[in-house]
């Protein structure tokens, strides 16, 4: 602003130097112009009276105008009162407390620094129930946000969306997988009905426990036939609890849900473990010879299993308690000749006859019977006995069914589960005689002894397809027990199901039941920080970036969300009517509702708890929002004090009364009530707003008596004689009304003009950090501690009669309506004292949209800035509260967007001679701080 020109601009030496001049004109005979002269004195001191006139002239200007502006109705801005965010803690062992509107809670007295007080805005019902899981989802996508509740948390979370996939597994559960060792195969069946194109079998992705963790089985590259998977062993299952089931556990997770449910769909569960390859080696093998002796046998070598010279009653006993303790498996013993170049093949007899027998407790009973010719009917035929080796004759496999009954028993010292090959009858050829032909010993060897020599024996079993002794499903954070149904043959079942929620979500956990009062849920919002920046020419440089931000701001204008809050009943998910400050999450605030009493645990995301969510029903977002941080037990204060039913005086039913409050300087929102002895006009009441009128006695029909409640105006222009106007000097707590034609005077009254409340404080102290505000002003029952989790902010100091005068022109200028460019920034400033700069920025290709970038005052030490190199960004708070004061008063379908400035980085290298002394230090701090100082933003 153009400072004001001086009336008189002379100085003191210009008036002494002057008077000293006009000597000579005025006494030519004072010759003696000698500062020590008494008649010089007597001129300065007449000099330095006129300076003290002059001075005094030349603040005329600045008064009249300042007296113009009062005339106008130019007033200055009261203080603002910061916001804060109170949390209370219960006592332990509470289960709830009311906290009345109007508590007082400060910032600890610190030396000789004065506290600084917040009043709480509204009732608060503090209860023990924590609130304390919070869980996102969105298209099969969950996270877990709960760190974010309560806790200063680093970065923020998306109210809409998920990090990690919804699992959905399918577990297994049975003894035998202890058999899966290092030759065998485990096999998984689900048999799935021929509806889907896909396998659900090789869908799935399979996983062990082993103790540690869930361990990927990889499927063996082997045949397998439709809805089977195959792995090879070992596979080393560690017992483990699922869903408080103990057991050897396998699952196959459903990665990705098929869009049709036929595919997940089956009808049979079942398993199975076999021996293949090389087989297993007997655990011990003996030769039990005719003679009773029994002869250990050496399996890594070529060995007789009867003996060099078999008879009937030889005995090969086998033992495998690892093959042999599975019921019902298909047992195959694998009997390989040796090479018969080196052993003749077997010789048998034709009554040669192998006995397969077991134990079953109380004697040896037939497996089977074969003979060189192939299998015997008769005992084992149950067994499905089959002898490919033709009673150990060839090489090849001999196969059955383990018998159900089998049982262990000793052999030789070692009591096992045995099987055991007998020569019933037959030899293998019998030894060569000698005998005296004549004078020669001749051999007679009619049938040569050819015993059969084995070089290896092995072991292999196989089962049948049994059902499992568990299986459970694993979906939407919920196991189901689906053993019985998958015993069930051509049962088809679901075991997957689909998406729970379709709706973008957020889930809040509360770990008990809330008690049916009116609750607050507080979400910091991580909001939008603004514009970019890009070098260049300001006007060209930021409209293309303008645009693309008004063009998302449009897209989610057209696509309004709908946020639909809902709690379990039971049952089912119900409405649940709430208040909702953050506009859908679009900005910080309160989500309040009253806690339903019919609200019932559930199991969601593995956590039983008392649910509520939040369900985007419609619409959608730009930029999905993200929440910093969840407060629970917190409530609004402000940086205030309130005074209550004050006593303004007595009226005398004179014009022009004047009045002054007791306490200031006075923050908007007081209420004046002035006790009138008739009712008002309904046209008069109409102005004065609802509920203006309160009667003193309503049940009397005679009296006409009421408090009336008056309203304040900036000054009496538009006042007429019945309008209840009052004007307010917010600094001096100085209270007038009108002289009876511009604005009336209260009628005759004794102690008739009460101010009911009216509050005190605000500024700039009251923006303090958080954790600062913590002592409760005046005790309360069972409250345990109190802080501001958040800064407060939104604090203002009142304004200055330089600032008033800056902002006058403008004001009548604009005549409180945003118009212009140059409006709106004047606007913007005009509505908080904390702003020092406000830019509007120009936007030609979206008509009817106004986009503001405000920037705050930063903190000063004497005319310098304290630091430059902070980066200035206005509080949320002050950003809201300049949207609404600018939303009063621009143009009708204007839309106003306040946005904080986005700061680019900027390197510069500096390369100096230097002239001058001194040291490098200084010079480099001091051109640093110039440059800072040319690029700071005020």
């Amino acid at each position: 602003m153009i400072p004001s020109p001086k009336l008189d601009d002379r100085t003191y030496q210009d008036i002494v130097d002057e008077a000293v001049s006009l000597i000579p004109r005025y006494a030519p005979e004072w010759t003696n112009h000698n500062p020590s002269d008494p008649g010089i004195t007597l001129l300065e001191l007449a000099a330095w009276m006129s300076d003290l006139l002059i001075f005094r002239l030349n603040q005329v200007p600045e008064k009249n105008y300042v007296a113009f502006l009062n005339l106008l109705g130019i007033k200055l801005h009261a203080p603002r009162a910061a916001r804060a965010l109170l949390q209370f803690k219960l006592v332990d062992g509470t289960a709830k407390q009311k906290v009345p509107v109007g508590t007082q809670v400060s910032t600890p007295q610190a030396g000789d620094d004065s506290t600084v007080t917040f009043e709480t805005a509204r009732d608060l019902t503090v209860t023990n129930v924590a609130l304390d899981r919070a869980f996102s989802y969105f298209d099969d996508n969950y996270s877990d946000n709960s760190r974010f509740i309560n806790l200063s948390a680093d970065g923020s979370f998306e109210v809409f969306g998920g990090a990690q996939r919804v699992d959905r597994f399918l577990y297994l559960s049975d003894a035998r997988f202890a058999g899966v060792g290092e030759s065998s195969v485990l096999r998984v069946f689900l048999g799935c009905p021929e509806r889907g194109t896909r396998d659900l079998a090789r869908m799935l992705e399979w996983e062990y426990w082993n103790g540690e963790r869930w361990k990927e089985m990889i499927q063996a590259p082997i045949e397998v036939d439709r809805g089977e998977v195959a792995f090879f062993g070992p596979l080393t299952f560690i017992p483990t609890t699922v869903h408080d089931i103990e057991g050897l556990w396998l699952r196959g997770r459903l990665s990705e849900v098929p869009s049709d449910p036929a595919e997940t769909e089956i009808d049979t569960v079942r398993t199975r473990v076999e021996i293949s390859g090389e087989g297993l080696l007997p655990e011990k093998a003996f030769a039990n010879l005719d003679n009773g002796a029994f002869i250990p046998l050496d399996l890594g070598k070529n060995t007789y299993p009867f003996g060099k010279e078999p008879k009937a009653d030889c005995v090969l006993y086998l033992a495998c308690d690892e093959l042999l303790q599975t019921p019902d498996a298909y047992i195959s013993v694998d009997l390989q000749l040796a090479d018969q170049a080196v052993f003749p093949r077997p010789n048998p007899s034709d009554q040669l006859v192998m006995a397969w027998e077991y134990f079953d407790g109380k004697r040896w009973r037939f497996i089977g019977r074969s003979s060189p010719r192939g299998g015997l009917p008769g005992a084992g035929d149950e067994l499905g006995f089959h002898d490919d080796t033709r009673a150990v004759t060839q090489s090849g496999l001999v196969t059955f069914r383990r018998p159900k009954d089998m049982e262990a028993v000793e052999v030789n010292g070692e009591s096992k589960k045995w099987i055991r090959v007998r020569i019933e009858k037959g030899d293998f050829g019998i030894a060569p005689e000698y005998a005296l032909d004549g004078d020669k010993w001749v051999t007679k060897d009619e049938r040569p002894l050819r015993p059969p020599a084995l070089k290896s024996i092995s072991l292999k079993y196989r089962e049948d397809y049994r059902d499992v002794r568990h299986a459970l499903t694993f979906n939407d954070f919920t196991y189901t027990d689906i053993t019985e149904v998958a015993k069930t043959e051509y049962t088809i079942f679901q075991p997957f199901s689909a998406r729970s929620d379709e709706s973008p979500s957020l889930y809040l956990g509360f770990a008990d039941k809330l008690p049916n009062e009116h609750v607050g849920i507080y979400f910091q919002m991580d909001e939008e920080l603004g514009l970019g920046s890009v070098p260049g020419d300001e006007a060209e440089v930021l409209t293309p970036e303008l645009t693309k931000y008004q063009a998302l701001k449009k897209a989610a204008w057209e696509n309004q969300q709908r946020v639909v809050w809902e709690y379990w009943r039971g049952k089912q998910w119900e409405p649940l009517p709430v208040t909702d400050e953050t506009v859908g999450f679009t900005g910080s605030g309160f989500v309040s509702f009253i806690a339903p009493d019919d609200a019932e645990k559930s199991l969601k995301f593995t956590e039983e708890r008392f649910w509520i969510r939040a369900r985007l029903e419609m619409g959608g977002y730009v930029k999905f929002p993200r929440v910093r941080r969840v407060l629970t037990n917190v409530v609004e204060a402000y940086h205030q004090t309130t005074v209550n039913d004050e006593i303004l005086g007595s009226s005398d039913a004179s014009p022009l009364q004047s009045y002054k409050l007791l306490h200031g300087p006075v923050l908007e929102g007081e209420i004046l009530e002035v006790r009138e002895k008739q009712r008002p006009k309904d046209t008069d009441i109409a102005d004065l707003g609802p509920d203006a009128v309160r009667m003193i006695d309503a049940e009397a029909k005679e009296s006409q008596e009421c408090w009336v409640r008056w309203k304040r105006v900036d000054s009496f222009f538009e006042s007429g004689p019945q309008s209840r106007h009052y004007t307010l000097d917010f600094l001096t707590g100085q209270i007038a009304f009108g002289d009876g034609r511009r604005g009336m005077y209260p009628p005759e009254g004794r102690n008739n003009i009460v101010v009911r409340s009216y509050r005190i404080g605000g500024g700039a102290a009251g923006n303090v950090n958080p954790g600062t505000v913590t002592s409760l002003v005046r005790a309360l029952s069972y409250i345990d501690s109190v802080t501001n989790p958040l800064p407060a902010q939104g604090g203002a100091d009142r304004e200055s009669v330089e600032e008033a005068k800056q902002r006058a022109p403008y004001t009548i200028k604009s005549r409180d309506r945003a118009v212009t460019a140059e409006d709106y920034e004047m606007l913007a400033l005009r509505a908080s004292t904390s702003l020092a700069r406000a830019k509007c920025v120009p936007d030609r290709s979206n008509r009817g949209e106004v986009t503001l970038v405000v920037i705050p005052k930063a903190e000063t030490r004497g005319d310098r800035i304290d630091d430059l190199s902070r980066r200035l960004l206005p509080s949320n708070e002050i950003m809201r509260y300049v949207k609404r004061y600018l939303d009063d008063r621009r143009l009708v379908g204007t839309v106003v967007n306040v946005v904080k400035p986005r700061y680019k980085d900027l390197s510069l290298k500096v390369t100096l001679l230097r002239r001058s002394i001194g040291t490098s230090d200084r010079l480099r701090r001091e051109i640093e701080h110039k440059l800072r100082r040319f690029l700071h933003p005020l």
